[in-house]
């Protein structure tokens, strides 16, 4: 009898056994059924992502076409500021060697303080007039070629 209670206890032990089991297994499926239906949205979300995302770089493209296209456009206008930079530099640069011998006129025709002449001062004006016709010219004629190609 005692081995008959023996396996009738056995007998219930593995029923709980599977039992739990069971219940173990039906839990893990749940669980992997997620996954799965998780691993699904996610594919379908990255699936929408990459689309997104290549639209992005076709932008991105476009854009730096657009901007170096500008760019070049903008080349012309720093070339032609150069160009007006260059003029200003040697106008300046004739203006100053002009007022540099114009002072030198002046200093050479300059008459002592107790002689005062019309004649030499009125030749000073003169030496002066001259060199702002002169100056004037140069201005001009750097200006001229120049203006036409700034278009």
């Amino acid at each position: 009898m005692l081995v008959e209670l023996s396996a009738v206890l056995a007998a219930i032990a593995f029923v709980f056994l599977v039992f739990y089991l069971i219940q173990t297994l039906k839990s893990l499926k749940l669980s992997l059924d997620q996954i799965t239906l998780t691993m699904g949205q996610m594919k379908d979300e990255v699936t929408q992502i990459s689309s997104e995302v290549q639209d992005v770089i076709l932008n991105t493209n476009e854009m730096a076409i657009d901007v170096r296209a500008k760019l070049a456009k903008l080349n012309h206008l720093f070339s032609s500021v150069n160009d007006v930079g260059q003029v200003v530099h040697e106008l300046t640069s004739s203006m100053k060697q002009s007022a540099t011998g114009f002072i030198d006129a002046v200093k050479q025709t300059r008459l002592p303080k107790d002689t005062p002449s019309l004649s030499g001062r009125w030749q000073t004006i003169l030496q002066g007039a001259a060199v702002s016709v002169e100056m004037w010219k140069k201005f001009k004629s750097k200006k001229t070629p120049h203006m036409g190609s700034m278009k």
